[in-house]
């Protein structure tokens, strides 16, 4: 591996403590004003933090050509509410890392799913024995962590 793929498997494993925390965080906000409520207030601050960047200059792309792509390549807004919405709901009962442990295992199974078929113009990776004992040590270390 090369200094820049390490450096960015360093960088995701940073951001994914983040993602248990978030689940948390919006887990505890939902205990005070509302399941539904806290996924706004999520969703309201992360759309506050980027309309900033974009507002700043940040920006790389053309938020105008939104209009003009498929419509499925916009489910990711509905994937988030789902996300939030399933963090909060699942996480007093499953524990934090639980909950993380069957995000995983659901990201992972998806993720070979979308590389087997070349999904939304990914590269073809197919799914292989190796790649799905993994995904098994993956789903065997999510029932350990919920146990």
């Amino acid at each position: 591996m090369n200094l820049s793929v390490v450096a960015m498997a360093i960088t995701a494993t940073a951001v994914g403590t983040g993602i248990a925390l978030q689940a948390a965080v919006n887990t505890s906000l939902a205990r005070r004003i509302g399941t539904l409520e806290a996924t706004l207030v999520s969703v309201t601050v992360t759309w506050l933090i980027l309309a900033t960047l974009l507002l700043v200059g940040l920006r790389r792309g053309s938020l105008g050509q939104v209009l003009s792509v498929p419509p499925y390549l916009l489910i990711g807004g509905f994937l988030g509410a789902a996300i939030l919405i399933a963090a909060v709901t699942f996480a007093p009962r499953l524990g934090t890392g639980g909950l993380i442990a069957a995000f995983v295992v659901g990201q992972l199974i998806g993720a070979l799913l979308l590389d087997h078929f070349g999904a939304v113009g990914l590269r073809h990776i197919p799914i292989t024995p190796v790649r799905l004992a993994g995904a098994a040590l993956l789903l065997v270390g999510m029932r350990l962590v919920i146990r």
